[in-house]
C-alpha cells in the first residue's frame, strides 16, 4: 500500500509542476451547465475556508464528479435545502470525514492512526436578508473519535518525533459538543462584527487551503505554527474595509478555551488578541459571495500569561501572500514568535511555499496541493525541521470526495536516527 501511495502521488506532483502557468479553466467545467456555481450578491467580511458559512457555500456548489450515475440520488434533499435558504434564509450541512495515516518509522510503539470527524454546521440570516446589512446566527456541533487504532492522526507526531502534528483536527474523544454559537452583523460592505463561541483558526490568517476536511491536513498549513490560535471558545472580532479590496481585522478570544466546556467556564480574563491588515491585489476578478482569489496580509498577535496552565506570555508577527492565476494558486507564508520555551508555541520561525492546482485531469473540481515548510523550534537544543505536505482530491460523487495524502518529514527533531519519515494517508468525506 505504501508503494501504491508513492506511485500515485509522484506523477501527480509532476503534473502539477509541469502544466502551463496561465492555463484556462477546465473546458468540461465551462461547457457543463450543471457545474455553474451558486453565487450570492453579498460581499463577505469574515469567512475563511473551514468556517461555517464558507464551508456551507462550498459544499452546496454543484461539482464535477467521477461516477456520474449517482448524480441525482440526493437531488430531493438538495432541493429541500435550497428551499430553506430561499424562503427562510436558513442553511445547514452535515459532513462525515474519516482519515487514516501510517508512518514509515517511529520512536514510539504505534505507526498508524485513524479518526473521524462528524460535523453539523448551520447559519440563519434572521434579519436584513436580501440587503447588504444582514444579521446572522451561526452554530456548529462536532463529534470526533478514533477509528479502531490506539492513537489518532492528531497525536501520531508524538510517535514519529515531529515538532508538530501531521493531522490537525483528527483527534479522539471530543464531543458531541456545541463547537460554535455566534451572532454576526454586517453594516453594508464596510463594517461588521461577530461575537460568541468562535473557532479562531477559521477567522484569521486567511489561507484558502486550510480546511483539514478537504485540503491540507498538516498543522503548519491548517494554521501557522507560530500563531497559538485558541480552541473553540468565547471571543469577538470586528472588521472594517476602508476600500473594497482592503481590510482591517481586530479580535480578542479566550486563551483558555476548550471546545467541550462552556465558554463562560474557561474565560477568566487571559486573552489572545490579534490584529490584521490585508488586501486583494486584484489580479483575478472576485466572485460575489466568496473570498478573493488573491490575498496579502500581515498579522500581529499577543497572548497573555496563563497562570493555571503555567504558560508564559508571547507575541508574534506573520506575513502571507496567496494569488490564483487561472487554475494555479501559488502561496508564500512566514511567521515569527517572540516566546520562551514554556511559551504559547513551540515554533519561533516558520516559512512555507507551495502550489495548488485545480482541474488537473479534466475534472473541474479535482485538486492537487503541494507545500514545503521549514520550522525553527523555540527550544534551541532541537534542530530545524522541514516537511513536504501533498494531497490529491477527487470527487467520486456530488457528495463524496476522496483524498490520498503524503507527507515527508525531514530531520524530525525528536527522532535523530532518521533523516526522513514518510507518512501516507487516505481521507474520505461525505457531505449531506
Amino acid at each position: 500500500m505504501k508503494k501504491f501511495i508513492c506511485l500515485l502521488v509522484s506523477p501527480l506532483l509532476c503534473c502539477t509542476l509541469s502544466a502551463p502557468l496561465y492555463a484556462a479553466e477546465s473546458t468540461q467545467a465551462q461547457s457543463n451547465p450543471n457545474l455553474q456555481q451558486t453565487r450570492e450578491p453579498d460581499d463577505l467580511l469574515y469567512d475563511d475556508p473551514g468556517s461555517i458559512i464558507e464551508e456551507l457555500k462550498e459544499d452546496a456548489e454543484k461539482k464535477d464528479y467521477l461516477f456520474t450515475g449517482f448524480g441525482e440520488a440526493l437531488k430531493p434533499w438538495r432541493d429541500w435545502k435550497e428551499g430553506l435558504l430561499k424562503e427562510h434564509g436558513f442553511r445547514f450541512g452535515i459532513s462525515f470525514t474519516a482519515y487514516y495515516q501510517n508512518a514509515s518509522d517511529t520512536v514510539g510503539p504505534e505507526d498508524d492512526a485513524a479518526s473521524y470527524d462528524l460535523n453539523i454546521d448551520g447559519a440563519w440570516t434572521f434579519a436584513g436578508r436580501g440587503t447588504d446589512s444582514p444579521a446572522t446566527l451561526g452554530f456548529a456541533a462536532l463529534w470526533r473519535d478514533d477509528l479502531g487504532t490506539e492513537i489518532t492522526p492528531l497525536t501520531l507526531f508524538t510517535q514519529v518525533g515531529s515538532l508538530y502534528s501531521s493531522a490537525a483536527g483528527y483527534s479522539d474523544d471530543v464531543g458531541p459538543a456545541i463547537s460554535e454559537l455566534w451572532i454576526q452583523k454586517k453594516f453594508s460592505a464596510a463594517f461588521g462584527f461577530r461575537v460568541g463561541k468562535i473557532f479562531p483558526i477559521t477567522a484569521y490568517d486567511f489561507f484558502p487551503f486550510k480546511n483539514f476536511r478537504s485540503d491540507f491536513v498538516d498543522f503548519n498549513n491548517v494554521t501557522n505554527a507560530t500563531i497559538p490560535l485558541p480552541d473553540y471558545g468565547f471571543g469577538g472580532l470586528i472588521m472594517y474595509k476602508p476600500q473594497p479590496n482592503v481590510y482591517l481585522r481586530l479580535g480578542a478570544h479566550d486563551a483558555n478555551a476548550d471546545v467541550e466546556e462552556s465558554p463562560f467556564d474557561t474565560a477568566d480574563g487571559e486573552a489572545f488578541t490579534i490584529f490584521e491588515v490585508g488586501f486583494d491585489p486584484g489580479y483575478m476578478p472576485r466572485q460575489p459571495g466568496r473570498p478573493p482569489f488573491g490575498d496579502v496580509h500581515v498579522s500581529i498577535w499577543h497572548q497573555d500569561k496563563l497562570e493555571k496552565a503555567g504558560v508564559d506570555d508571547g507575541w508574534g508577527i506573520s506575513v502571507s501572500a496567496t494569488q490564483r492565476f487561472g487554475r494555479y494558486t501559488p502561496f508564500v507564508r512566514y511567521g515569527y514568535a517572540d516566546v520562551e520555551v514554556n511559551g504559547p508555541t513551540s515554533v519561533e520561525h516558520m516559512a512555507s511555499v507551495g502550489l495548488v492546482t485545480d482541474g488537473v485531469f479534466g475534472q473541474a473540481n479535482d485538486r492537487i496541493g503541494v507545500s514545503y515548510s521549514w520550522t525553527d523550534p523555540v527550544d534551541k537544543t532541537l534542530d530545524n525541521q522541514s516537511a513536504i505536505d501533498a494531497y490529491y482530491r477527487i470527487h467520486l460523487t456530488q457528495h463524496i470526495a476522496f483524498s490520498p495524502t503524503l507527507q515527508i518529514i525531514f530531520d524530525p527533531v525528536r527522532n535523530p536516527n532518521e533523516d526522513e519519515i514518510f507518512i501516507w494517508g487516505a481521507r474520505l468525506r461525505l457531505v449531506l
